[in-house]
């Protein structure tokens, strides 16, 4: 609330003086100002940390993972080959159990067509129904129980859009030397069965009309399920593309091209061998832990800004004196530079090529920093994937489970991003019940100040009322005293 003084009776700079004294109790509100932003800086910065911490986690995740069997395993590729690929191609995923078999195709899916009588109507889209004979000015057909509306004055562009945009006919139709084709969507031993009632030409309905209800072997051709043996069991689809629901083989998916050859000689079919592989893989492994030590990296980095004492750097984080930061983050640069006791070969990420750098780099580099020796790596995983493997996420080869690295990363992490009671849970809600304390408090304050101002206001202009009269009697006492001759000294 802004008020005005003006000490026009007095003369007095009122406005100076209430001012001043207001200013006194406004600096200690601005105060508390301050520090409420202080605090909300605070809770900013931890819930970025929050996030970088989280980060290391979800990286972790994606090595651990792979201990919920081969779906999630990290560490090892699953491929698939054909031994002739122009009669089949496979994929897998990572699901697909090691195997191999013989593949004998028989029989390819193939879609049901049917065909109309022929007309030189048919070779020209412009053309209307009525040129195919059709009188009445509307009727309705069925295809696969979808109703079409057709009318004489339709031309056969429409008739042909009319039927493949609808949701329910599930057919293709188009135009092929001369006739009407339609072709089921989906391949397969199925129907296309085209129906009518009502009378449009020459006493016929319009799959009568347009020979849509002959089925001889000139109007129709019958879809076909594909036939195949998998080691001598005989399956069918009604797909060429089949899937592991198909194949009886979890993970596997193969797309049918051609019948398999058979032997001129024999007759005998000649099947194509399909083999499914696990391999160790380096590639996802190194992408996985470029992906940890970037984070890493980021959320050491930022908590030691953070934290900063600013005897060195002049500058003071804003979370010095968070001790329980502090020790999650020293607790996480130990483990990362720890050994592990494991069967393995590796017992530390130096072995693997992750470490702080090299022994004799420069003493001003950033030590805390991770990086990672990709040869030494690729070199480590190469020689023995399976330690690198135990060393990151545990092994059980001896008969008692040891954990890795990455178990123990996510079992300290807990302390901190513990969505229960973690540290940043914690202190977050700490300093939300702070800053709405602070709030309470500073609206309280600022309500005093508004008060103290208000009631200065009154005192002052009371004063000044006071003066203004005061000085008003003094005049008129002089000019009484003036008139009978008594001279009084100036008022002003």
């Amino acid at each position: 609330m802004s008020i005005s003084f003006s000490g026009v009776g007095s003369g007095l700079p009122i406005d100076e003086w209430i001012t001043a004294f207001v200013k006194i109790k406004q600096d200690k509100v601005d105060a508390l100002s301050k520090d409420q932003e202080n605090l909300q800086k605070k809770q900013s910065t931890l819930n970025t940390l929050k996030s970088e911490y989280n980060a290391i986690q979800s990286s972790s995740l994606k090595f651990t993972d792979s201990l919920m069997g081969p779906g999630s395993d990290l560490f090892t590729k699953v491929s698939v080959s054909a031994s002739e690929t122009s009669v089949v191609t496979a994929t897998v995923t990572q699901y697909a159990t090691p195997s191999a078999f013989d593949l004998e195709i028989k029989q390819l899916a193939s879609s049901t067509v049917r065909r109309s009588d022929e007309s030189d109507v048919w070779r020209d889209s412009s053309k209307k129904l009525s040129d195919l004979g059709m009188t009445a000015e509307s009727g309705n057909f069925e295809i696969n129980g979808a109703t079409i509306n057709v009318t004489k004055d339709m031309t056969i562009d429409s008739l042909i859009y009319q039927i493949n945009n609808s949701s329910t006919a599930g057919v293709k139709a188009s135009l092929e030397k001369g006739r009407l084709v339609l072709k089921n969507r989906d391949m397969g031993d199925k129907e296309i069965v085209v129906t009518g009632t009502d009378i449009v030409g020459d006493g016929k309905n319009f799959a009568q009309l347009i020979g849509f209800d002959n089925n001889d072997a000139d109007h129709l051709t019958q879809g076909t399920n594909a036939i195949f043996k998998i080691d001598g069991v005989e399956k069918t689809a009604d797909t060429n593309s089949l899937t592991s629901d198909d194949t009886g083989i979890l993970g596997l998916s193969l797309e049918l091209l051609t019948t398999t050859d058979t032997d001129p000689d024999s007759g005998a079919p000649i099947p194509v061998t399909i083999e499914i592989e696990r391999d160790y893989d380096s590639e996802a492994p190194l992408t996985a832990l470029q992906e940890f030590v970037d984070a890493f990296n980021k959320a050491i980095a930022d908590t030691d800004s953070s934290t900063d004492s600013g005897i060195n750097s002049g500058t003071q984080g804003l979370l010095y004196g968070e001790n329980n930061l502090v020790y999650i983050r020293n607790n996480l640069r130990t483990l990362v530079t720890a050994q592990v006791d494991n069967s393995g070969i590796y017992k530390s990420l130096a072995d693997i090529g992750i470490s702080t750098g090299d022994p004799g780099m420069s003493v001003d580099a950033d030590t805390t920093k991770l990086v990672i020796d990709k040869d030494k790596f690729l070199d480590a995983y190469e020689r023995d994937p399976a330690s690198v493997k135990a060393l990151l996420i545990g092994d059980n080869t001896t008969g008692t489970q040891t954990e890795g690295i990455m178990q123990k990363m996510q079992s300290a992490l807990k302390s901190a991003i513990d969505t229960s009671g973690g540290y940043f849970k914690a202190r977050s809600d700490s300093l939300t019940s702070e800053i709405s304390n602070l709030s309470e408090t500073i609206a309280r304050k600022q309500d005093q100040v508004t008060l103290y101002q208000e009631q200065l206001t009154k005192q002052f202009n009371y004063m000044d009322q006071q003066i203004a009269m005061m000085n008003q009697q003094f005049s008129q006492m002089q000019q009484q005293l003036a008139s009978i001759g008594v001279k009084v000294g100036s008022s002003s």
